[in-house]
């Protein structure tokens, strides 16, 4: 892994503590920043608020609001804001010249209501695309369960399921459960057939999610195939 060390010329700023962070096509980097540096950085963006309550946290919740504001593309942030904006308006401006919304093509959608074969038939696509590995799942799991009275992640909560499986679990088996059909359906040797689980984390919960399926076996996956990452990275 290669490293940078970049240190403030001016050694009476206070430095915050080093992280990593991810850029794109690049290996991950270590920097150091001082706290003026990066209330400069967000006050030119206009949210230097962020900062305000800064001097009253200690230095474990300092590294830790360091570490996510200065991975934060606080830049590109508003760049995106201020281009969705302007379209918003434009599009409530009556003079603009817009394209007219008109029906899709009626050969881009079909229904497989009152057609049994055709359900069917779809359904084997379905598993074959699963046998020839060309099928994953990506769970959006970044959320903790704080609105259900629990502090772990949504995924690891008792939704009150007469088995009291959690959500994890009860997908985790679909997931196992579509493996075997691929297998059987298309005649394949057992545990040949796998569905990647791409499941996006956020850094509140990737630690407990990991520990979670750590703890049951990962529901009898392959651990190689459940496949964990934080969101914004």
């Amino acid at each position: 892994m290669e490293r940078t060390h970049v240190v403030n010329a001016d050694r009476r700023q206070t430095p915050i503590p080093i992280y990593y962070r991810l850029r794109a096509n690049r290996l991950p980097r270590i920097f150091i920043m001082s706290i003026d540096q990066l209330s400069a950085r967000y006050k030119d963006a206009g949210q230097d608020h962020l900062l305000k309550f800064w001097p009253k946290l200690d230095p474990t919740a300092q590294k830790a609001l360091a570490s996510q504001l200065e991975a934060l593309d606080i830049e590109r942030v508003n760049r995106m804001y201020k281009k969705a904006t302007a379209e918003e308006a434009s599009l409530s401006d009556p003079t603009a010249q817009t394209q007219g919304i008109k029906p899709i093509p009626k050969d881009a959608t079909d229904s497989v209501v009152g057609s049994p074969e055709k359900k069917q038939e779809w359904f084997r696509i379905g598993l074959k695309s699963i046998s020839d590995g060309q099928v994953g799942v990506l769970l959006l799991a970044g959320g903790q369960g704080t609105r259900l009275g629990s502090s772990a992640p949504k995924g690891c909560y008792d939704i009150g399921l007469p088995s009291h499986k959690s959500l994890f679990q009860y997908q985790a088996e679909r997931i196992a459960r579509l493996q075997r059909l691929a297998e059987q359906e298309f005649h394949r040797p057992a545990g040949t057939v796998t569905i990647p689980w791409y499941i996006m984390t956020s850094g509140p919960t990737r630690h407990d999610t990991e520990e979670f399926f750590k703890q049951n076996s990962y529901f009898g996956l392959s651990p190689t195939n459940v496949i964990f990452f934080e969101q914004g990275l």
